[in-house]
């Protein structure tokens, strides 16, 4: 299922793009992985020349928007950042708009590996403090987050290794699935170390 939006005019206006049909946008967070609700923001990744003195983020109505300058976002990609590899692998038709090619990319499975191994030990710290604070959902959310870059890395070394790619949303949203069900809400009544201990032992099923 290619995504399904049309990205409002007065984004642009509000970022001062002056030619938005230069820029590659990419929908990510929840909506691209499936685990959205009816009133979930709608998450943008706008990439193309974004000068220094650009604003980089924006946040308006239901619309969270950030923007990338093109070399930053190859770079990201080249040292392995998920999301980012997954959007420069997304099929042109899965894009919300395509203006031009990523053909510069050298993505590499240990670094990859590398990457998902320190996003993971910031976003343990990250659930730890908001479990201690008392914000059990929300550091849930990032427990979550982890089980679904442990299933997105498995699924992007098996396509890039079988040449699977473009990579079709429905794909992604097949793989996220069963670590989203995996993901249980049962922790937020449990200790920290017992959730540690839990997720450690849950990230061997994915």
């Amino acid at each position: 299922m290619a995504a399904q939006m049309i990205v409002p005019t007065h984004l642009f206006k509000s970022l001062h793009l002056q030619k938005p049909e230069n820029y590659n946008i990419y929908l990510v967070g929840s909506r691209l992985w499936g685990t959205n609700s009816n009133t979930s923001d709608w998450d943008l990744l706008i990439v193309g020349d974004i000068p220094s003195t650009q604003l980089t983020s924006l946040h308006k109505a239901q619309y969270d928007v950030k923007l990338l300058d093109r070399q930053e976002f190859i770079q990201r990609a080249n040292n392995g950042s998920i999301v980012e590899v997954l959007c420069a692998l997304l099929r042109k038709e899965d894009m919300l708009q395509h203006a031009f090619n990523t053909d510069t990319l050298r993505i590499d499975q240990d670094t990859m590996r590398i990457w998902l191994e320190e996003r993971r030990y910031k976003d343990f710290e990250k659930a730890e403090k908001f479990w201690h604070k008392g914000n059990r959902q929300a550091g849930w959310k990032i427990l979550r987050h982890i089980l679904h870059a442990k299933a997105l890395y498995d699924y992007l070394i098996f396509a890039i290794r079988e040449n699977r790619v473009p990579i079709a949303i429905e794909d992604l949203q097949t793989i996220i699935r069963p670590a989203t069900l995996l993901c249980d809400k049962g922790w937020m009544q449990l200790d920290w170390s017992n959730v540690h201990e839990a997720v450690i032992d849950t990230l061997t099923h994915v």
